[in-house]
């Protein structure tokens, strides 16, 4: 348990010094990943999800 602890927290570390390392480089396109990226990550990662649970449902209940 602790080796997964210790090898999540270091993934952790290493995603933010690379991301903070993208930041310092590229200021301009940090900004445009951040405040259109991310939303449409989220979106894509909301329809995904509700498409996991929905379609199944759907099927079940002959809509498909």
């Amino acid at each position: 348990m602790t080796h997964i602890r210790e090898s999540i927290q270091r993934t952790e570390y290493e995603f933010d010094t690379a991301a903070a390392r993208f930041t310092r480089r590229h200021p301009c396109l940090s900004l445009l990943c951040t405040f259109i990226g991310v939303p449409i990550f989220i979106l894509g990662a909301v329809y995904a999800l509700a498409s996991v649970v929905i379609c199944p449902i759907a099927w079940v209940c002959g809509w498909m």
